[in-house]
């Protein structure tokens, strides 16, 4: 008998919050060792460092609300082309499935104090 449990731990299927936007990092595919059933599981990483999984299953036909219809329907059938899209899972529920790819977040800018010398640089160019 084996001690040593020759297996990698990794996060659950579907590990992603709705309203959240996530950069797509990766895209391996999968087969379980179960019932090798085949699929591609999509690594995401919000803009707060989060990270996410989704596990889409393959098979020949899919429809528009199923998870990997709604991924092939919002980002194309080639995964490649995938990686580095933003996306939020506007809704992730079982037979209610909205994905919409968004523009990456911004960081909020805000107006910096001028410097000391450039307030005076600034003050001298007005008094002429």
């Amino acid at each position: 008998m084996s001690p040593k449990v020759d297996t990698e731990v990794r996060e659950g299927a579907d590990d992603v919050l709705e309203g959240v936007p996530y950069e797509i990092i990766n895209v391996e595919d999968i087969t379980t060792d179960v019932q090798n059933l085949a699929g591609i599981r999509v690594s995401l990483l919000s803009a707060k460092a989060e990270e996410g999984n989704v596990v889409l299953w393959k098979r020949p036909v899919t429809g528009t609300g199923s998870k990997l219809g709604v991924f092939i329907t919002e980002l194309g059938n080639n995964t490649d082309n995938w990686l580095n899209k933003w996306v939020i899972f506007k809704v992730w529920q079982p037979r209610n499935r909205v994905l919409e790819v968004v523009n990456p977040p911004t960081r909020k800018s805000v107006k910096a104090a001028p410097q000391k010398g450039e307030a005076k640089a600034a003050n001298k160019t007005k008094g002429k």
